[in-house]
């Protein structure tokens, strides 16, 4: 008998292994989801201390700190090759829940990590990559191009020295990338900008990434004028969002400006009107209009995308002012031509809830791959969604392609919190959709930070809503920043984080 290692072929039951990748992983996450420091001082700048943003102060010289300056500013991807920026520096994955007005609730990225590594040989396969997500999309791309390619190499020589953990003509490691909303357009730059890395690439698997920009970045630029009197935090992060190329880099860049007879491109006087800089998003709306003519494809594109949630998927002026705009729950069907679809009886464009994740709408989501997964989940907690992270390890391992993880169809249970958050003392209404009965459900809150539950919460029939909405109020007896848990029995449950502040003095 011939012997396979130490198995004698014909004796015994040959030995079964355990199934792993081979790949070198990253995971690249959103927008606010990586720790800032200042470089001179070692100031903690952001994704640290939540007191900076709960505190009675609430972090003013830590939101200055955060404005990008003018170098900052115009900083790009021969920047980051040429004269790397070193003023602040990203230390880490965020590694506890966070929240900022209007972009609202992000969980940390810790459980993406730890499920890659356990379907990897060995912790080093897999490499998290913070980044300054202040800076433009193009700079931090370069960036990871060349960690991804340092990463890649230190894996295969790892790899190649280590008995067992490559077969007889098996190919050398690839690259997977694991990136949660922003992080996906940083992967893009990346991959754009080299194309042998994108060449060594095997699959790309996005989770909320908005390929077509998201409504919702207007709104935070716009946050002065939308309100009368706004709070300090809400004045701090708009005045640090207006200096931000990152923030700019996700204007939608598709048609979302409703205008009646008429539904057009924001443009760059636009986005100065909102709130926000001229010149930031000039540049942010070239590269949309780049990525229109040029299609460039992610290699081995997965998209994983949350739905049934409602999201802002376009802006409406107010007719008394046209420097305040408004989010709407609707967007508008492009046909084959790349015409705008009307109604026959009005001839106005035809509006129609394309749904999304509370952040970004699922055209943009899945924009760029017929490959797509769909999940009810908000956008800020998917990264420890059980089935995202389901949908991960399966992709990292190749598995073969289940049935999708919701019908596409949006008919699910949603969940809507104050975008804004609230105020110590005053009530908020926590919306329930997508369920015509409260029977069986239950919404709970408890504090995000230290786990202790709030008070019991009852879903009533929504008075304001047409649609069948459910409601609940919950008032905080302190400030915090609170977890909202919707569980239907019949789905994973759906979370979102809500932030309570003091009120101003």
């Amino acid at each position: 008998m011939g012997m396979v290692g130490a198995y004698e072929v014909g004796r015994g039951v040959p030995p079964v292994f355990d199934d792993r990748t081979r790949d070198a992983c990253m995971v690249v996450p959103g927008i606010m989801g990586s720790a800032l420091e200042d470089t001179v001082t070692g100031r903690t700048l952001w994704g640290v201390d939540l007191g900076m943003l709960t505190g009675a102060l609430t972090g003013e010289a830590l939101f200055t700190a955060l404005q990008a300056n003018a170098q900052e500013q115009a900083a790009d991807a021969d920047t980051a090759r040429r004269a790397p920026l070193t003023r602040v520096r990203a230390t880490g994955l965020l590694t506890k829940p966070w929240w900022l007005p209007v972009f609202q609730g992000l969980d940390p990225y810790g459980k993406a990590v730890e499920v890659l590594r356990t379907v990897t040989p060995a912790p080093e396969a897999v490499e998290p990559f913070p980044y300054d997500w202040r800076l433009a999309v193009s700079y931090n791309g370069a960036v990871l191009a060349r960690q991804a390619r340092a990463h890649l190499e230190r894996w295969r020589e790892q790899a190649a020295a280590v008995p067992g953990w490559r077969a007889a003509g098996e190919a050398p490691p690839r690259l997977l990338f694991v990136a949660h909303s922003m992080g996906g357009l940083v992967v893009r730059a990346a991959l754009e900008q080299d194309p042998e890395l994108a060449a060594d690439t095997r699959a790309v698997v996005t989770v909320g990434t908005p390929f077509l920009g998201s409504a919702k970045s207007v709104l935070a630029l716009n946050l002065l004028h939308a309100r009368a009197k706004p709070d300090r935090l809400v004045r701090r992060v708009q005045a640090m969002a207006a200096t931000l190329p990152g923030v700019h880099d996700l204007l939608p860049g598709y048609r979302c400006l409703d205008r009646g007879p008429d539904i057009e491109r924001l443009t760059a006087g636009d986005v100065a009107r909102f709130g926000g800089s001229r010149d930031l998003a000039a540049r942010s709306l070239s590269e949309h209009a780049r990525h229109r003519a040029n299609g460039f494809v992610l290699p081995g594109h997965r998209a994983v995308a949350g739905e049934a949630q409602p999201t802002v998927q376009t802006l409406e002026e107010q007719r008394t002012d046209h420097s305040v705009v408004a989010g709407r729950h609707y967007a508008f069907h492009v046909g084959a031509d790349g015409e705008l679809v009307r109604d026959p009886a009005t001839g106005i464009p035809a509006r129609r809830d394309a749904s999304g994740d509370g952040t970004v709408h699922l055209p943009s989501t899945r924009h760029g791959t017929d490959a797509v997964h769909y999940v009810f989940g908000q956008h800020g907690t998917l990264m420890c969604h059980d089935e995202v992270l389901r949908q991960i390890r399966r992709i990292a391992l190749e598995r073969p392609q289940g049935p999708h993880l919701g019908d596409g169809t949006g008919d699910g249970p949603g969940l809507e919190t104050p975008h804004l958050g609230g105020t110590l003392g005053q009530p908020l209404t926590l919306t329930v959709t997508g369920l015509d009965t409260p029977a069986g459900v239950s919404l709970s809150v408890r504090s995000a930070t230290t786990g202790r539950p709030g008070h019991p919460l009852t879903l009533r029939p929504d008075p304001d809503r047409t649609n069948g909405a459910l409601s609940a109020r919950f008032t905080a007896d302190a400030p915090d920043l609170y977890r909202v848990t919707l569980n239907t029995g019949r789905h994973v449950p759906l979370t979102q984080l809500v932030l309570v502040t003091p009120p101003d003095a």
